[in-house]
């Protein structure tokens, strides 16, 4: 199987509701234990986070002065 909608046609369709729903429980579980890993919570600005946003600001900027 190749895709996601290969995989419910062979595998899923035939699921009842009940199933389909527990299923899709546990993916969303699987995904957002993985996405937890992922995810920096650290309080420290990067340096490519200061530069997005020093760019970010100065566009805002110079956005503003044209419309005055």
């Amino acid at each position: 199987m190749k895709t996601a909608n290969e995989a419910f046609e062979a595998l899923l369709k035939e699921l009842s509701c009940s199933e389909r729903l527990r299923l899709a429980r546990l993916i969303l579980d699987d995904l957002t234990d993985s996405a937890k890993s992922e995810v920096d919570y650290g309080d420290e600005w990067s340096d490519e986070d200061l530069r997005d946003l020093t760019a970010y600001s100065l566009a805002r900027e110079d956005e503003s002065q044209s419309h005055a």
